[in-house]
């Protein structure tokens, strides 16, 4: 079960990592239903690419370790979970998104549940 924890945690580092250097690189080009957006807007989605790949690097570090640090694992799922809300933040406000963006709010949700959970896993003292 550690082992499909590392692989789980691995893929959403690299998964993060790819989405936040396609927001660096491409801004609303890399978004569906992206449209032009003045300097501001276009400032911000790239930082929030930064930050994407600052946290897929967090998700690497933390699944690296061994033991794999729950305390970590749970901050890494709650931020994951902060992710979902402020999509139902922006979807009770502006409306619902491209159909792509109610996905990503779901696997958000659910990631942050799985990686909460393989947390409790974590915790386990391994066998010898």
């Amino acid at each position: 079960m550690i082992r499909a924890l590392r692989v789980f945690g691995w893929l959403t580092g690299l998964l993060l990592i790819g989405l936040g250097i396609s927001r660096m690189a491409f801004s609303l080009d890399s978004i569906p239903d992206g449209q032009d957006v003045n300097a501001t807007v276009d400032s911000e989605t790239r930082a929030a690419g930064a930050l994407l790949i600052g946290f897929g690097v967090g998700y690497l570090e933390a699944f690296r370790r061994s033991p794999i640090p729950a305390g970590a694992v749970r901050l890494l799922a709650g931020t994951m979970a902060l992710l979902g809300v402020s999509r139902l933040i922006s979807m009770t406000n502006a409306g619902m998104p491209h159909p792509a963006f109610t996905v990503a709010c779901v696997v958000e949700f659910a990631a942050a549940a799985l990686t909460y959970w393989y947390a409790t896993l974590a915790d386990r003292p391994l066998p010898h």
